[in-house]
């Protein structure tokens, strides 16, 4: 499966969000959102879209329960486990043995709800990721095997995003609880995700939203939108942050930002930009974007420790491409070979 130009956009842009932000860039009056947490969400969407789509694709083989779910397991811890627990043991034994037995929280992905995120704070992103990763799968195949139709499956979807907002809602109202709380608590992020993955379901099922007349205009509204919630949430915190004090951006909020970018995939899936045929210039921005894309996932988990060295931008930003690199061609990339043989075919390394 070919890499799709506009998606790998969205991913560069989303670390570089993060990169700039753990940097010390602010914006002010986005406090405590952040402009790293706007690329988190990105990345959040944009996940959920790729990992539904081949969902669907799996499903659509009519495998059995069992192998359908063994197989995206597979490839998906194979994905993201080992370079996280790499990093782990890295910090761990060469860094900091303070946590001692308490590391176990992070191996198990409970950091976010049952001990803290200060050992690896990038970490918290990936707790929501891999609770998504074990309950979606699930959740798709059930719903194909209770409703049957496509319209059914959709409409489960729909009303399972309802679902997480009213729990969310009832319990920030009954616990006052500030964004923060809510930001990393997994349970309640989870329509971030599925609204990629019901997105994932209208390009697999060929929807007309994803046809270029359409597109564009979905792709304006999500960003009036998202500037318009931003916008929203400057008016709330800019001079007297009033975010923990307001029912909006602890619970709706966490639904509007990411429905505003589940807009703009449909246009971004059909940006291309042929290497081939681009002049130098445009060579080198399909090279840029195509490498941070491929490189994301490292780049994110290896930042923090290069930044530690207190380097100038530049030279941080060269040595954590630079490392990313080394790691993805020599460590992630033998190990997604085999997550290919092993699983019999081969996808985008997302």
């Amino acid at each position: 499966m070919s890499r799709n130009f506009g998606l790998d956009i969205m991913r560069a842009f989303s670390i570089w969000l993060v990169l700039l932000q753990h940097w010390g860039f602010e914006v002010p009056g986005l406090s405590p959102l952040k402009i790293g947490g706007i690329g988190v969400e990105i990345f959040f969407v944009l996940s959920g879209f790729l990992i539904g789509g081949i969902l669907f694709r799996e499903i659509d083989k009519a495998q059995s329960f069992n192998r359908t779910l063994s197989t995206f397991w597979t490839r998906r811890w194979l994905r993201i486990l080992p370079l996280y627990y790499a990093v782990l043991l890295f910090k761990f034994i060469f860094i900091d043995q303070s946590i001692g037995w308490n590391l176990w929280y992070y191996v198990l992905f409970l950091q976010n709800n049952f001990y803290g995120i200060q050992f690896l704070d990038v970490s918290w992103s990936l707790v929501i990721e891999e609770w998504f990763y074990l309950f979606t799968p699930i959740f798709l195949l059930f719903a194909f095997r209770i409703f049957k139709t496509k319209s059914k499956v959709l409409m489960a979807m729909f009303c399972f995003v309802i679902f997480i907002n009213m729990i969310r809602f009832i319990y920030v109202y009954q616990y006052d609880v500030p964004f923060q709380g809510v930001n990393s608590n997994f349970p309640f992020r989870f329509d971030s995700l599925f609204l990629g993955v019901i997105m994932a379901f209208a390009h697999h099922n060929k929807s007309k939203i994803f046809e270029m007349p359409i597109s564009k205009k979905l792709f304006g509204i999500g960003l009036l939108l998202f500037f318009g919630y931003l916008f929203y949430f400057w008016t709330l915190s800019y001079r007297c942050n009033l975010i923990n004090s307001s029912l909006i951006p602890r619970t709706l909020g966490f639904f509007i930002l990411p429905f505003s970018i589940s807009l703009t995939i449909p246009f971004m899936t059909g940006i291309n930009m042929d290497y081939a045929e681009s002049k130098r210039f445009g060579k080198i921005i399909w090279r840029f974007i195509s490498t941070t894309s491929i490189l994301t996932y490292g780049i994110y988990l290896i930042h923090p420790f290069v930044y530690d060295m207190k380097l100038n931008f530049a030279i941080t930003i060269l040595i954590t491409y630079a490392i990313s690199w080394i790691i993805y061609n020599y460590f992630e990339r033998p190990i997604l070979r085999f997550r290919d043989k092993i699983t019999g075919f081969k996808l985008a390394h997302k």
